[in-house]
């Protein structure tokens, strides 16, 4: 238990590096831990920031995927995006722009909308996934639930 501990600490610290790659969406430097891959169905391959970003591009650009992977966070690996058991909204968002603004009178303004929020974490294991959860919030749900079906 103790090892799994460690080794899942160490999974969070990696998931959280930036990679050379920049979302296809957003344009942000994807975090290694949260990216996720698409074939669509011309055979073109898009790469997101998180599985959040490949939810938008689906459905603003009315395609289909024939093939999607996510990347495990707890070991950086790719998974099949059908297979991963995700959390959503939990308090970790790597890829988010979570900058506070100030007004011109000086009152702060929480930001409405971020098109990677709520975060979707991915895990191939649920057991990672309901770890992550208790220390981090948010829901366990599967990609069938995340995509309406």
């Amino acid at each position: 238990m103790k090892l799994l501990v460690i080794i899942f600490g160490a999974a969070l610290v990696a998931g959280c590096a930036r990679s050379e790659h920049v979302c296809a969406v957003c344009d942000r430097e994807e975090c290694k831990g949260m990216a996720f891959r698409m074939t669509l169905e011309n055979g073109k391959t898009i790469e997101t920031c998180c599985p959040r970003c490949a939810l938008h591009y689906l459905e603003a650009n009315h395609v289909t995927a024939r093939h999607m992977e996510a990347t495990d966070y707890a070991t950086g690996r790719w998974v099949d995006a059908a297979q991963a058991v995700y959390v959503s909204a939990s308090d970790v968002h790597p890829c988010a722009a979570l900058e506070t603004r100030v007004d011109p009178q000086g009152c702060c303004l929480a930001k409405a909308y971020d098109r990677c929020l709520p975060s979707l974490v991915a895990f191939a294991a649920r057991d990672e996934a309901v770890a992550f959860q208790k220390d981090h919030g948010g829901q366990l749900v599967a990609f069938r639930e995340i995509r309406g079906k």
